[in-house]
């Protein structure tokens, strides 16, 4: 493994969701921000298409890692969801005789007909988003410095505004297989859990998730296993491969 130029940034905001795909009555909500999410936020900001996303941020062109920054917390919300018909649309171009009465439409959908979806939503969720990119790294970290994004930066819903907060840039170290705390989230296929060096009295959460990991244009997915603290302490974990030391944590990519 070789060094890797690193640029950190915090993103963060007041909500969030991540909806995962096998919800069905309710919308449930990943704890942090899929791969292929933070892909489609790198888009966003230096303008990536979207259907140039995935080819753009691969695995081979980006190494994406997330720290959860704050303990994560979640409210569930009833959302509306509204379906509305087409509406009485007359497409003729002939003018019609003073007589005529139009006829009403037929096969149109109901109109104004609600549903309602609880949805679970991320309450004030803050991430440090660890990346490095084969090409475009120095636009990256201007466009983050000077808060200039192409395309609004959202934390999984259009509708959920975010911050992106620059915080440092540097080089990640690759380290030998070994014991240790990691601070971001970790590929269980990269590690195994050091039970014994879990104190219960410090209030673990730990959660095992199958989570998206890359995406195509087509929008059909590959999922990886991954072990992540709900309360944003450090994993300890034994690393068979995959650990970079940056700065003062260590940190292992998605």
């Amino acid at each position: 493994m070789d060094s890797l130029p690193i640029v950190v940034f915090r993103y963060h905001g007041r909500y969030g969701h991540f909806r995962k795909p096998y919800s069905n009555v309710s919308s449930l909500s990943y704890p942090f921000p899929p791969r292929t999410a933070i892909a489609g936020l790198l888009g966003a900001i230096l303008g990536i298409r979207k259907e140039r996303v995935a080819e753009t941020f691969n695995h081979d062109n980006a190494r994406i890692a997330v720290e959860i920054d704050a303990e994560v917390k979640t409210i569930t919300h009833v959302t509306n969801f509204r379906q509305d018909g087409p509406g009485d649309v007359n497409y003729s171009i002939k003018r019609p005789k003073s007589d005529w009465k139009p006829k009403p439409p037929k096969n149109v959908p109901a109109r104004n007909v609600s549903t309602q979806i609880p949805m679970e939503l991320l309450r004030n969720p803050s991430y440090l988003i660890y990346a490095t990119l084969k090409s475009d790294m120095d636009k990256l970290i201007s466009r983050i410095k000077t808060e200039r994004y192409v395309y609004t930066p959202c934390m999984g819903l259009s509708e959920f505004l975010v911050e992106v907060e620059y915080m440092s840039k540097g080089v990640a170290e690759p380290l030998e297989p070994g014991e240790f705390d990691v601070s971001t989230v970790v590929c269980k296929d990269d590690c195994s859990l050091v039970l014994d060096r879990l104190k219960p009295e410090e209030g673990h959460n730990i959660h095992e998730l199958k989570v998206p990991h890359l995406g195509t244009a087509e929008r059909t997915f590959t999922y990886r296993r991954y072990l992540v603290d709900m309360t944003s302490k450090p994993l300890p974990v034994q690393m068979n491969n995959g650990a970079y030391q940056y700065e003062n944590k260590i940190v292992a990519f998605l």
